[in-house]
């Protein structure tokens, strides 16, 4: 697969996750520090959007390699 659509497809999968994430308040919870309550939905998006963009390209690479193990004689 290529590095470039790995890339793309990771920055993708962070902005959706920050974009499903806006209607959150984390100021609610971190009342004191709604600075920090940002920078946590931010990281928090980061993570999940990385581990959800890998768990793709994961999935993608297996199922590109699968015709070739199941038809190999």
């Amino acid at each position: 697969m290529s590095p470039l659509f790995m890339i793309v497809l990771t920055i993708l999968s962070i902005y959706y996750t920050f974009y499903l994430m806006r209607p959150l308040n984390f100021a609610k919870i971190m009342p004191y520090t709604p600075r920090q309550a940002a920078m946590l939905k931010v990281v928090l998006a980061t993570v999940i959007g990385f581990t959800f963009s890998s768990c793709l390209i994961t999935i993608v690479g297996w199922a590109i390699q699968l015709p070739g193990s199941i038809l190999k004689s």
